[in-house]
């Protein structure tokens, strides 16, 4: 490969050294951007939510459009008796489950509601004693698409005694699948001030922007010293001997 000679240097990389350093540095700047698009992302989420906090709840029904992300909404129905567990879920480091019961509308659709998080035995042989309101009832939260980009080690779901499946994520399709009615893509975080509800302490993000932005700052640090590695080492100056 050519060299470059500046006042008392001489710069000469080999095609090897140059393209593992291009490839490294690139990369590494790639990594950083992708995290502030992240923080970025994030940052939207944690707006959006503020935003839909200080809006009134609306009445909502199956025959309307979907709800935004956040949005707090009021429904009418029933609770099925059907219970499901949200496997793997943690409030103060405790391990535990987020309790989702279906609730049946007029027309028979299925909103699945996330009445909040209760405590699990390590040894998972004893489930928490869920109980649910009988008949027609009101109640309001706020709508969340879960997302569908999860990652699932294992079968998807165990079926329990006592009408209770546990499930590894929130699968709208999985859970029509097993209550054999339509069910809606998004859940209804309960109202914190539902009494037929547990801990309700929903992070907006599992990692906030401030964090995302400290990940990037160090992969264009990683970057800087790939670029600062590879000159010094083709670095030298003009009466060196180069082997």
């Amino acid at each position: 490969m050519p060299s470059l000679t500046c006042f008392k240097f001489r710069f000469t990389p080999s095609w090897s050294m140059l393209i593992l350093a291009l490839l490294f540095f690139s990369l590494f700047v790639r990594l950083g951007f992708w995290q502030i698009h992240r923080a970025d992302e994030k940052t939207k989420m944690i707006v959006a939510q503020k935003t839909q906090e200080k809006q009134k709840p609306v009445p909502w029904t199956a025959k309307e459009k979907l709800p935004l992300q956040y949005e707090r909404i009021v429904i009418k129905g029933r609770y099925l008796s059907q219970v499901f567990l949200l496997d793997n879920q943690h409030h103060n480091h405790q391990f535990g489950y987020d309790v989702l019961s279906p609730l049946e509308l007029s027309d028979g659709s299925i909103i699945i509601i996330d009445r909040g998080w209760v405590p699990g035995e390590l040894t998972r042989r004893v489930l928490p004693n869920i109980q649910s309101p009988k008949g027609m009832i009101n109640l309001q939260g706020s709508a969340y698409f879960p997302s569908k980009t999860q990652w699932v080690l294992g079968p998807a779901l165990e079926e329990k005694e006592n009408k209770i499946i546990i499930l590894e994520r929130v699968d709208d399709q999985l859970i029509s699948q097993i209550l054999q009615k339509s069910v809606s893509p998004f859940i209804i975080r309960l109202d914190r001030h539902d009494a037929n509800g547990f801990v309700r302490e929903w992070e907006t993000v599992s990692m906030p922007p401030q964090r995302h932005l400290a990940y990037a700052l160090q992969w264009f640090v990683m970057a800087l010293v790939i670029l600062i590695i590879f000159v010094g080492l083709n670095l030298k100056k003009e009466n060196e001997k180069t082997s």
